[in-house]
């Protein structure tokens, strides 16, 4: 079963045994740690013991050399016997080394003497030693001592150092025939003198101690404490498990799954309404969208609408010009209707004239027919006589009537003439008020035409300040668009967090 799918319950009193089983196998590694410790420090106190009771002897040795028990005249009378193993005895080293490899096997340790280049083979020291040795010498140590994990056995190491006595067979070769009365550079027992120093480390006396028995003792020592442990741990668990149950199901578990009823609830009206503002964003976006589209559309109008502005004010320029020609064209007719009227007064003043001459013609032609009647009734009662006169009076009469005839036609067209000046003189008293009605218009219109200039010009500014309106209108739109698309994401973003948070409380609740 994974631990994930555990009850609150049963994880909480899990915990509280696998705490204390953890707080118990750290402590029962110190215990063992710091048992080992104790056991190497008595294992070296041992050692140091052993080895500071054999350099005791080494001592006492050297100080029976110096007291004259021994001597070189005693070593010389040895060899000449052959008594090899006495001349041994009296070596102090060679002495404390025989004490204390007698008690060896009693005291449950191993005693070596290991050294570089050594005359016995028993001391040839094997790779641990030879590298102990060198640390010794190396440091100038008093002593070293560290566990060998492959025989078990804690090994202690103190350094010999040479003393004056040792020199005698280990000192320098020259010497071998004052001491030994040979010129081989041999010693006593013929091995060849090393040229040592006093002071010198060239070995070292090593005790060997097992660690079997103390792991065993201590491994029994651990096993009783372990089972302590156990029962301890058992007895601990139903008490927790049963402490945790009851402090859960009154002070926790209730609390929280209240909680987790208000976080569920909160979290679903958090998904409804962070889908609801998804939603609406969308909806935003697009109509951002439109708008920009129309705010785009109306930036193109708009642009339209000023170069028709810009076309506007150039005409009602050209306009303003045409009705200043056209206002200096009527001048004109004014001035020359003017003189019409005069030219037309005249002639009408003339005609007038002209009919009264015409009226004196048309008395004359009268007065001159009547003449010519008398003058044929004078010429018949003349008869024959005024035959002649008759004729020319006929003739005259007959021109009378025709100057009458023409007299009375030119009378005629000349009150025809009057009629049609005293039209022409109405009608260009018409055309000269209409000529003034025209100028009126026409400045009128120049001055609307000014002020359609000014208009169109401050229209034109307008429409331009507009257009740059519509253009911040459209970039504020874009970034509403673009607001609007990353509300959207952030709602949906939220509504699958709320998701998330519902999915976790109910987790939480299956836990509890």
């Amino acid at each position: 079963m994974e631990m994930k799918k555990w009850s609150l319950r049963g994880k909480i009193v899990i915990t509280g045994i696998f705490l204390p089983a953890v707080l118990v196998i750290f402590l029962m590694q110190m215990y063992i740690k710091e048992s080992d410790q104790r056991s190497l420090a008595a294992f070296s106190d041992k050692a140091r013991i052993i080895c500071l009771t054999s350099e005791s002897i080494l001592e006492e040795m050297e100080e029976k050399w110096d007291l004259g028990l021994f001597s070189m005249e005693q070593l010389k009378t040895l060899a000449k016997n052959n008594e090899i193993n006495k001349i041994f005895e009296t070596v102090p080293v060679f002495t404390a080394m025989s004490a204390a490899m007698r008690k060896a096997d009693k005291g449950g340790y191993v005693f070596k003497a290991p050294r570089f280049n050594p005359r016995n083979p028993d001391n040839k020291p094997d790779e641990t030693e030879s590298r102990i040795l060198k640390i010794i010498k190396n440091q100038n140590l008093d002593e070293y001592y560290e566990v060998d994990e492959k025989i078990n056995a804690v090994r202690y190491f103190r350094p010999v150092r040479l003393s004056e006595s040792c020199l005698i067979c280990h000192g320098n070769s020259d010497d071998s025939e004052k001491l030994w009365g040979n010129t081989q550079g041999k010693d006593i027992t013929n091995y060849p003198m090393e040229n040592w120093k006093k002071g010198e480390i060239q070995g070292a006396f090593e005790i060997i101690q097992s660690l079997d028995e103390s792991d065993r003792l201590l491994a029994e020592s651990v096993k009783k404490a372990l089972a302590v442990v156990i029962i301890s741990l058992i007895l601990i668990a139903l008490f927790f498990a049963t402490l945790a149950i009851r402090i859960l199901s009154h002070s926790v578990t209730m609390p929280i799954r209240r909680i987790i009823d208000k976080v569920s609830s909160a979290s679903f009206i958090l998904s409804e309404e962070a889908k609801n503002v998804a939603k609406s964003s969308e909806e935003l976006a697009d109509g951002a969208m439109s708008q920009a589209s129309s705010i785009e559309q109306s930036a193109t109008a708009l642009e339209q609408v000023t170069a028709m502005t810009k076309s506007t004010a150039l005409n009602v320029k050209k306009t303003s010009q045409v009705a200043r020609e056209v206002l200096a064209s009527v001048d004109t007719a004014k001035v020359s209707m003017e003189r019409m009227l005069d030219v037309i007064a005249s002639i009408k003043k003339s005609s007038d004239q002209t009919v009264s001459i015409v009226k004196n013609i048309d008395e004359i032609a009268f007065q001159t027919n009547l003449l010519s009647l008398n003058a044929s009734i004078e010429a018949a009662r003349a008869g024959e006589t005024g035959a002649g006169f008759a004729i020319v009076a006929e003739e005259v009469r007959s021109l009378a009537m025709r100057s009458a005839s023409a007299a009375k036609e030119t009378t005629e067209l000349i009150k025809q003439s009057q009629k049609n000046s005293e039209s022409g003189v109405t009608a260009a008293k018409e055309v000269k008020d209409i000529l003034k009605k025209i100028i009126d218009l026409v400045n009128n219109v120049n001055t609307l035409a000014q002020e359609i200039s000014i208009a169109s010009s401050e229209q034109a500014e307008g429409v331009k300040q507009v257009n740059i309106g519509v253009s911040e209108i459209g970039s504020v739109t874009q970034a509403n668009t673009d607001v609007s698309e990353e509300v959207a994401l952030a709602s949906r973003e939220l509504s699958k967090q709320a998701d998330n948070l519902n999915n976790m409380v109910k987790t939480l609740a299956g836990i509890l």
